[in-house]
């Protein structure tokens, strides 16, 4: 006997869009509701969902759709800073599932109070960084667990072009050192790109579009179990966005749409090209990737399945940018983590 639709919705009617579609094309879903401050909107969220005009209720005050749509599962899409009260309402009012845009939150106080909120209603959360999902980077990161390079020693990661931002798409890079690394966070050191110099100590953003006002940044990032992550953001650049994981054994380095990978005969021996971990790479379209993010809820609603991109270390990546933010202000000091709660 097939399992009833999970009702959908989702908050923030401009990025909400793909979030929509991917609900949209779901079979595990419903979507009943999208919400937004502005109704202007809602036609632009229609078409980036690809959905006929009007086909889902519409409200401007998302208090009301809590109270009247019976929602299991919502998206946050609003701008990076205004996360924490959606989300929060969302746990509190009962929703079952919570997928949020990233950064999770612009300060460690919100991080904080989205997790414990949730930890007490026992509800599921998943941040959208996005390439948590995509195969390729699941099967290079089960590769290098089960030992294939001989653990993990360095992740060099870079991102060019216009918008390497440290905040709106620095977020994700710096979360994908994250997950390869699979640890905690202990210290950090970084320099802002030039031009960039006096930003700091806390998020300036404005919420994420402009690029003027969110800096690229290199950062030194050390993790409780040596791995050592070295971040380059950089303007006026190519665009790129690549890994590059290296232990002693091996070396994979992977970028959205190809993964390349050596091996070594012996520890720290000379590098000879293998065949890379199966698995699909990223996809240009952001409702189809975050299809698998949706029906990955989908699984942790009904089943209690984990998430490949739980709150806990989206908390870590915002920390990380914290502690980048303040590092340039004290001169590139390091900075050590866990941030004092404020």
């Amino acid at each position: 006997m097939a399992e009833e639709k999970l009702r959908a919705a989702v908050i923030g009617g401009g990025l909400g869009g793909s979030h929509g579609y991917a609900y949209a094309h779901a079979p595990e879903y419903e979507l009943v509701a999208i919400c937004d401050i502005n109704p202007e909107v809602f036609p632009r969220f229609f078409e980036r969902a690809e959905l006929p005009p009007g086909s889902i209720k519409q409200y401007t005050d998302y208090h009301e759709m809590f109270e009247k749509e019976r929602l299991d599962v919502v998206s946050v899409a609003t701008p990076d800073h205004l996360h924490t009260d959606p989300v929060c309402d969302a746990s509190n009012a009962g929703v079952r599932g919570v997928i949020c845009e990233k950064p999770l939150t612009t300060t460690v106080k919100d991080a904080d109070r989205i997790i414990e909120t949730i930890e007490a209603n026992g509800t599921k959360l998943s941040v959208d960084h996005s390439r948590s999902w995509v195969p390729s980077f699941q099967a290079v990161k089960k590769a290098v667990l089960d030992g294939e390079i001989g653990g993990l020693t360095r992740i060099v990661a870079h991102m060019g072009g216009r918008r390497s931002m440290l905040f709106r798409n620095g977020t994700h890079l710096i979360d994908g050192v994250c997950f390869f690394a699979n640890a905690a966070p202990v210290w950090v050191i970084a320099a802002h790109e030039q031009g960039f110099e006096e930003y700091g100590p806390v998020y300036d953003g404005k919420g994420g579009k402009d690029p003027q006002y969110d800096p690229g940044s290199t950062i030194i990032i050390e993790f409780a179990n040596g791995v050592r992550g070295i971040v380059n953001s950089a303007k006026l650049t190519p665009q790129l966005f690549e890994y590059d994981l290296q232990g002693p054994n091996g070396r994979y380095w992977l970028t959205d749409k190809h993964c390349t990978a050596w091996k070594t005969e012996e520890r720290e021996g000379t590098p000879v090209q293998v065949t890379p971990p199966e698995g699909g790479s990223y996809t240009s379209s952001l409702g189809d990737i975050l299809i698998p993010a949706v029906q990955e809820m989908a699984q942790m609603v009904l089943h209690d399945g984990p998430s490949s991109s739980p709150a806990y270390r989206g908390r870590d990546t915002l920390e990380i940018m914290l502690a980048a933010l303040i590092s340039q202000t004290k001169g590139s000091a390091k900075i050590e983590l866990p941030l004092p709660r404020e």
